[in-house]
C-alpha cells in the first residue's frame, strides 16, 4: 500500500511537469505572435510615414523609408515561417493519472524493477549488462528527473550512469559509444523520445533508451568500438590502440607513432616536443643525454663529446694547431736570384 501511494504521488508529479511543459510551449507561441505582430505594426507605421513623405515631395525621406520597409519585408517570410512552425505543432492530449500509473506496472513487466526516489523526484531503471562487439560495458542506470521534464526543450531531463564503467581508453567520460558525460546521443530516437515524455509514456521512454544502449551505430559514436581500448594522442588527437601508443616519461602523456621518437643515446621513448636535436650530429636526444661543452658551453649529446669537448671545438683546435705549425713564409730564406 505504501509503495502504491508513492507511485500515485510520482504519477501526479509527472502530470504536473507535463502540464508545465505544455504551458511553456504556449508561452513560446505567445512570444512568437507578439514578435510577429510588432513587425506588422512597424511596417504599418512606416507605410503611413511613406505616404506623408510622398505627399509632401520629401523624396530623400521617402527613399529611406522605402529601403527600411524592404529590409523588414525580407525578414517577414522567415518570421512567418517560424511562427507557423510553432503554431502547427500538434500538441498531445494531457495524459490521465490512471494512464501514467499503468506505465509503472508496464515498466516492471517489460524492464524489471522500477526504482523510485520520491524525495529527489527521480525514476530509474537499470539495464542488463551490455556487450557490444565483444566489449563489455556493464549495466547502466537510466535516471529520469521528473521535475526536469518541464525543461525538456532546453535540457535533457535524464542521465545515463554506468554502474560498472569500462570507459574508452582515450576518454574516461565516454562510458558507451553513444554516451558522454552521462548524456546520450539519441540520434534518430530524439523525436520519439521527446514525444513519449510529452505524453507521459514513461515505459516507452525507458524502453527506447534501453534499445539505443543495446545497439551500436558506427556512423556517430563518441568513440568507435574499434578504438575503445585506444588512447588519444596528446599532440595530434588521433586515437591509437594500446599497442600503438607511446608514453613520454618526461611529460607523462601518450602519443602516436608519428608524434613520438626515442633518444639515440639511452633509447628512452619521448614525444617530439621533449626530444632535442644535437647541434653537431643532428640526432634526437633527451635532455639527460645532453651536456655542455667545456669550451663553448653549447649543449651537445654525450656521443659528440670527447673529454667534455664538442666536435666543433675539437675541429677548431686542430685548425688552430695546424696554423701554428705551418712554416711562416716570411721566415723562409729566399733563393739566390740570378744577377
Amino acid at each position: 500500500m505504501k509503495k502504491q501511494k508513492k507511485l500515485i504521488r510520482l504519477a501526479e508529479m509527472i502530470l504536473e511537469s507535463v502540464c508545465q511543459l505544455k504551458q511553456q510551449h504556449l508561452r513560446k507561441v505567445q512570444s512568437q505572435l507578439e514578435n510577429f505582430c510588432q513587425k506588422c505594426t512597424d511596417v504599418s507605421k512606416d507605410s503611413h510615414l511613406f505616404d506623408v513623405a510622398v505627399e509632401r515631395n520629401w523624396s530623400g525621406a521617402a527613399e529611406k523609408i522605402r529601403l527600411r520597409i524592404s529590409r523588414n519585408l525580407s525578414d517577414f517570410a522567415f518570421d512567418l515561417q517560424r511562427l507557423k512552425e510553432v503554431i502547427d505543432v500538434d500538441r498531445p492530449a494531457q495524459p490521465k493519472l490512471s494512464d501514467v500509473f499503468a506505465e509503472f506496472n508496464q515498466i516492471e513487466r517489460d524492464l524489471g524493477q522500477l526504482n523510485v526516489d520520491l524525495k529527489e523526484g527521480v525514476l530509474s531503471v537499470i539495464t542488463d549488462p551490455i556487450t557490444l562487439d565483444d566489449i563489455s560495458l556493464g549495466s547502466f542506470e537510466i535516471k529520469l528527473n521528473i521535475g526536469a521534464i518541464c525543461r525538456l526543450y532546453i535540457e535533457s531531463p535524464y542521465r545515463i550512469i554506468a554502474l560498472e564503467p569500462n570507459p574508452a581508453g582515450s576518454n574516461e567520460n565516454v562510458t558507451h559509444p553513444h554516451v558522454s558525460e552521462e548524456y546520450l546521443c539519441e540520434g534518430d530516437g530524439h523525436v520519439p523520445i521527446r514525444r513519449a515524455l510529452e505524453e507521459g509514456r514513461v515505459c516507452d521512454f525507458f524502453t527506447m533508451i534501453t534499445q539505443i544502449l543495446q545497439t551500436y551505430n558506427p556512423g556517430s559514436p563518441y568513440v568507435a568500438l574499434k578504438d575503445w581500448d585506444g588512447y588519444s594522442c596528446y599532440d595530434c588527437g588521433y586515437t591509437v590502440g594500446t599497442d600503438d601508443s607511446y608514453y613520454c616519461e618526461n611529460c607523462n602523456e601518450s602519443f602516436c607513432d608519428e608524434c613520438s621518437g626515442y633518444c639515440k643515446i639511452c633509447d628512452d621513448t619521448l614525444c617530439r616536443g621533449c626530444l632535442r636535436e644535437c647541434p653537431d650530429c643532428l640526432e634526437p636526444v633527451c635532455k639527460h643525454c645532453i651536456k655542455p661543452c667545456q669550451e663553448c658551453e653549447r649543449g651537445v649529446c654525450t656521443d659528440c663529446l670527447e673529454e667534455n669537448i664538442c666536435q666543433t671545438c675539437i675541429e677548431n683546435r686542430k685548425e688552430n694547431e695546424d696554423e701554428e705549425t705551418k712554416p711562416n713564409e716570411s721566415n723562409v730564406p729566399m733563393s739566390n736570384a740570378s744577377v
